[in-house]
């Protein structure tokens, strides 16, 4: 008991610290969000008309990302009443069928009963009391007798049972009927929605294209690009590392997936503008709409920025980040740590794309790299 104690007393500071520790992490968490968000507004602020556009571009993006996580979550309900539903049509057929067979076997002990309530035979046998064959009769019958009852009894409830069954099937029906509405309804708001993401676009690059060429407005984006991710290394810097058994993202080279099955529709450092390129690549998926992160790290973005959409950041150590935009919607929030292949984001076509598809990036101490030459 005394060595519990102390060994109890031992522990006990370093659990306190423990959870301390974590709470400080949380609060060091919640500031880099704050101040990520600060430092968003002030990299998506423009003049003018044009800032009126890149508003409503922003919460297009942003509405059309909460109605695609409805939709699949309306999905995933529907999939699962579906289920549901078959699984108690299986259940009402099987128990129909025993039903049935019960009732047959009812049918004929009845007959049987019938039969021995009128056979002559039958009962001068059973009138004979010191009869062997008599006993034997008199305890066959009531064995029929008891089976005839447990059955009637047995079918009885199987019938309760039935009709709870179908009850529950004509609720879930109707919650499906309801679902598949509500499903209707979304995609129907998604749709509006893009429709209206693509008129804004348009409008966009016309108010930009009064001010300044197409060359000059992307190099503004990578600029802020470039400002962001000096501002996240540094705010992360004050962060543990925790690579725990998984190995460092420089071990990875040519090992990782790609975020996603597609073609490459732009190539690293192709030409995306008379003066500009490209800092990453963009995949054109063939069928999956997941983005998946390519390796372990900690979620440093997920947020809306100007000229690349929703985007999402993962900081993998020793100055290594990934970087997935364009996206549709975003499942990770900062400070999350991710797992390889974990699903981050869905497809999409937010910021200035206007066809679906990923657009990936990977930098070394916020210089950009070559994808190619590091996923597969």
């Amino acid at each position: 008991m005394c060595k519990a104690l102390t060994f109890l007393l031992i522990l006990l500071p370093w659990s306190i610290a423990s959870q301390e520790s974590e709470i400080q992490l949380e609060t060091k968490i919640v500031n880099i969000q704050q101040k990520l968000n600060l430092l968003k507004t002030k990299l998506n602020k423009a003049h003018g008309q044009a800032q009126v556009l890149i508003t409503k571009l922003e919460q297009q993006d942003l509405a059309i990302a909460t109605i695609s996580k409805q939709v699949v979550t309306s999905n995933l309900q529907l999939t699962d009443i579906k289920a549901r539903v078959a699984d108690l049509t299986s259940q009402i057929a099987t128990s129909s069928n025993s039903i049935e067979q019960q009732q047959g076997q009812i049918i004929n002990l009845l007959k049987l009963q019938v039969y021995i309530s009128h056979d002559k035979t039958l009962k001068m046998l059973l009138a004979s009391p010191k009869n062997t064959s008599n006993i034997q009769t008199k305890h066959q019958i009531k064995y029929l007798q008891n089976r005839l009852y447990n059955l009637i009894k047995r079918v009885a409830q199987q019938i309760k049972s039935l009709e709870v069954l179908k009850s529950n099937q004509i609720s879930l029906q109707q919650q499906e009927d309801l679902r598949q509405q509500d499903l209707i309804t979304q995609q129907g708001e998604l749709l509006e929605h893009r429709k209206q993401r693509l008129k804004i676009l348009n409008q966009l690059k016309i108010e930009i294209a009064n001010h300044e060429t197409e060359s000059e407005s992307l190099t503004k984006d990578q600029t802020r690009l470039r400002q962001l991710l000096d501002e996240i290394r540094h705010l992360l810097s004050d962060l543990p590392k925790d690579l725990g058994t998984h190995k460092s993202f420089g071990k990875l080279k040519g090992k990782m997936k790609k975020p996603v099955a597609g073609k490459y529709i732009r190539s690293f450092r192709s030409r995306r503008s008379a003066n500009t390129r490209w800092n990453g690549v963009v995949i054109k998926p063939s069928l999956d709409t997941k983005v998946h992160a390519i390796a372990y790290g900690r979620v440093a973005f997920a947020d809306w920025l100007r000229g690349f959409g929703m985007l999402v950041i993962l900081d993998h150590q020793d100055g290594y980040m990934s970087l997935y935009g364009f996206n549709e919607s975003i499942n990770v929030e900062v400070g999350d740590w991710v797992k390889p292949r974990q699903q981050i984001a869905t497809i999409g076509n937010s910021g200035t794309l206007t066809t679906p598809a990923v657009y990936f990036e990977i930098r070394k101490d916020a210089m950009p790299l070559n994808p190619k030459s590091w996923v597969k």
